[in-house]
């Protein structure tokens, strides 16, 4: 799922540079896990004043960046006391967008100095609280992120630069050029010292683009020989004189696009963020200068092709469902197009990015979901009827500017409720004639030896087909499986299903809230007692943390993920979280493998319903009911209320009221679950393992002593390698004297063949026999264990 964010950040068909590279870095390091506080801002210590030069190019994208220095507050610099201040909201006049962190860049200054509390410098005092209530930019290891490190790090741009000082002293001189250089360009090869000192060479095209967006500036930043040679090149390779012309008149002629200045406008579609006054002077270029085949390049063509997008798409809404599909997808094939133009990655096309998941929606949505039975009903669903949840998801998170959301959640509505309100039915209709049957269909969670079940509340099944796909991009194995919920699906009683005592369950006529007992005892099956009987049944429960089986056990129990929790405080807004929840699940699946389990099983209770603008409500007295839910409730008596009922799960003669199709008994819910529809009810079963065959391997110590590394591995195979490498994914890397097997002691003792790699960050690999990786741990050379 993307918002306007990722839109601009990864434009289409445009490679990321360093500057989006470090913005989607400062965003991983924002990333809030579950439970903890929002943090308040990101502190970016830099010790030695590497990242300095870059500073004016990244504030042009990422303006939010406050700098330690003296007090001049219109570059945003200032001493701790005034950073504590933009912090804390004390001066309006510098406080960042609502919902936007600040970001506290401090030139000179290492993590430790701030974690040395009171025995930080006075002048940094100010800021030591605020790390324990934001955040710190740095590497998996703990260091401060170097610019060489964040070159050549997957996290960063995951280039092979080459480790010798005349490559670092070069790779420094060139960083403001980095900017924008092509990150592509780069890739594929070997950089020294020569490849960086190449980008320093005159680039007309690079500096007739920042002459146009700085004006004078441009002049005033150059020496005058360096400005004799811009303007030398611009009169014999455009054409333009840059002493007599404007940058309007450059925009002009960049519009007309002839000759070499078609590669001027590719230039800038290549990264428009970094010369920000460009699409203000092509405003000001008159319509009547485009042509046929340059009408893309005016943001004011594309400004008015979004408001007529707008019109069109708010009239959508009020035509018949068929006229409203129809109508979606003839705009998506006039608008498409746009989704190419350099408007969208600078955030100015929201609609037509929109449209794309909203055509997929409008396709999907045409027919609702059939099948002659409910087994025929479930196993269509979970082989392609979750793609119309999907896209009407990724509809609702394609854009958050506000304007532009209420128009694509209005037409998600019409699009997308029809389709839910007759799938629904026609579900419900089946079950009303087989509901004795359809009670045998619903089972429990499997729980097998050495697997450890991952419970995420509120897992649905197109999510977690999502989560499927990003476990996969990691090399993972994911089998995506389904089983059905119980009745009523909340988690009360859908929980206690999917948890390894679920034999030991049953329920009685006094239950008003869904909750099943024990058997033996009589107790209510609160999570507690859960988590009490599988420690009886030697299921090792695990908590937040990530770890390797206990002695003893036999299976494994942990929860994780905020699906249901969000989708009940954001309604709507839950589609903008998930990308986030995804991230913290894979991670959490990860390390869950990392740390020596076999194979994680992922299971939830229940899914749900969530339509912008709100479920239709249905009408319920209270006298008919002992207990009222959003899409359930508990019939009183004998009374008789004029919808479906049906046995609780864990005890049938208990008779829940669910109401028709898609409807609540209470107003105003765009997310609800509880009822019978078959998002509430199917939902997913996925086995992950790792993906590199039989072969398995755990690191379990990295021990140095000066340079050579000891590394202790737990492995099904005493033929795995292991590697010390500068980049995990590229063998090119390697600073390893020699490869080493780890044999059937479990141990491989590796040297540095260079000295002068002593302190960088690197990353130690365990490989099969097909080299793949199966392990890695990052590790600092050299560093005392």
């Amino acid at each position: 799922m993307t918002s306007d964010a990722d839109n601009r950040r990864s434009g289409p068909s445009h490679s990321k540079g360093l500057l989006d590279a470090l913005e989607v870095s400062f965003a991983d390091a924002l990333r809030t896990p579950e439970g903890t506080a929002e943090p308040i801002a990101l502190l970016w210590t830099d010790a030695d004043g590497q990242w300095e030069p870059l500073l004016a190019r990244l504030r042009t994208i990422v303006p939010h960046i406050f700098t330690l220095g003296d007090y001049v507050p219109h570059l945003r610099t200032g001493p701790a006391i005034w950073l504590r201040c933009v912090v804390e909201g004390s001066l309006p006049e510098m406080a960042p967008s609502e919902g936007t962190v600040p970001i506290l860049y401090l030139p000179r200054v290492t993590r430790q100095e701030l974690r040395a509390a009171e025995d930080c410098p006075w002048a940094l005092q100010p800021l030591v609280e605020l790390q324990y209530r934001g955040r710190v930019w740095h590497q998996r290891n703990g260091r401060d992120w170097t610019v060489e490190a964040f070159l050549v790090s997957e996290d960063g741009l995951g280039l092979d630069v080459a480790q010798d000082a005349r490559t670092r002293e070069a790779l420094l001189r060139a960083l403001p050029l980095l900017a924008e250089a092509p990150v592509e360009s780069l890739r594929e090869r070997r950089l020294d010292a020569d490849d960086f000192d190449r980008l320093a060479v005159s680039d007309p095209i690079r500096d007739l683009l920042r002459w146009m967006s700085a004006g004078d500036a441009f002049r005033s930043d150059d020496d005058e020989g360096r400005w004799r040679a811009f303007f030398g090149v611009c009169r014999s390779d455009l054409n333009f004189d840059p002493d007599k012309k404007t940058p309007l008149d450059a925009a002009s002629a960049m519009v007309d696009g002839s000759g070499k200045w078609a590669d001027v406008w590719q230039r800038f579609c290549e990264a428009p963020r970094l010369y920000p006054a460009i699409p203000a002077l092509l405003r000001e270029v008159p319509l009547e200068r485009l042509s046929l085949f340059t009408r893309e390049r005016s943001p004011c063509v594309n400004d008015e092709a979004e408001k007529q997008l707008r019109s069109e798409l708010e009239a959508a809404t009020r035509m018949p469902h068929g006229k409203a599909i129809d109508t979606v997808l003839g705009l998506d094939a006039e608008h498409a197009k746009r989704r190419e133009w350099v408007w969208a990655q600078l955030g100015e096309s929201p609609l037509a990015l929109a449209l794309e998941p909203l055509a997929r929606l409008a396709s999907l949505a045409r027919k609702p979901l059939g099948g002659a039975t409910l087994e025929a009903v479930f196993e269509s669903y979970a082989a392609d009827g979750w793609r119309c949840d999907r896209a009407a998801l990724e509809s609702v998170a394609s854009t958050r500017s506000q304007a532009s959301a209420a128009v694509v959640r209005g037409a998600v509505k019409a699009l997308y409720e029809p389709w839910l309100e007759a799938t629904a039915r026609h579900f419900q209709s089946l079950v009303a004639s087989t509901e004795d049957a359809s009670r045998t269909l619903v089972t429990g969670t499997v729980h097998e030896k050495d697997i450890c079940v991952l419970f995420v509340d509120g897992l649905r099944y197109d999510v977690a087909g999502l989560l499927q796909e990003r476990l996969e991009a990691r090399s993972f194995g994911a089998r995506l499986g389904y089983r059905l919920a119980p009745l009523p699906t909340v988690t009360a009683t859908a929980k206690p299903l999917a948890s390894p005592v679920h034999d030991a369950l049953d329920g009685d006529t006094s239950s008003e809230d869904f909750t099943p007992r024990f058997k033996e005892t009589g107790q209510p099956a609160t999570a507690l007692r859960l988590r009490e009987n599988m420690a009886k049944r030697a299921v090792d429960v695990l908590g937040s943390d990530v770890r390797p089986p206990s002695a003893g056990t036999t299976s494994g129990w942990t929860e994780a993920g905020r699906l249901d929790e969000l989708g009940h405080k954001l309604g709507a807004g839950l589609a903008a979280q998930v990308d986030t929840e995804i991230e913290a699940l894979v991670e959490r699946i990860a390390g869950l493998l990392e740390s020596g389990w076999l194979r994680v099983r992922v299971v939830t209770d229940h899914g749900w319903l969530l339509l912008p603008g709100g479920l239709p409500k249905l009408d319920l007295p209270s006298h008919l009911v002992a207990t009222k839910w959003a899409r359930c409730a508990v019939v009183l008596g004998e009374s008789t209320p004029a919808m479906p009922v049906y046995g609780w799960h864990w005890h049938p003669e208990v008779r829940i009221a669910s109401p028709p199709g898609i409807a609540c008994f209470t107003a105003g819910n765009e997310y609800a679950h509880g009822g019978l529809s078959l998002q509430e009810c199917v939902v997913p079963d996925m086995l992950v393992e790792r993906g590199a065959g039989a072969t398995s391997a755990t690191i379990t110590r990295v021990q140095w002593r000066g340079m050579r590394c000891r590394v202790t591995v737990q492995t099904s195979d005493p033929m795995v390698r292991v590697d010390l490498r500068l980049n995990w994914k590229q063998s090119a890397t390697s600073v390893a004297a020699s490869l080493k097997e780890v044999g059937f002691a479990g141990e491989a003792s590796i040297a540095v063949s260079d000295d002068a790699n002593e302190g960088a960050a690197a990353t130690v690999v365990v490989l099969d026999a097909a080299d793949n990786v199966l392990d890695r741990k990052p590790t600092t050379i050299g560093e005392a264990s």
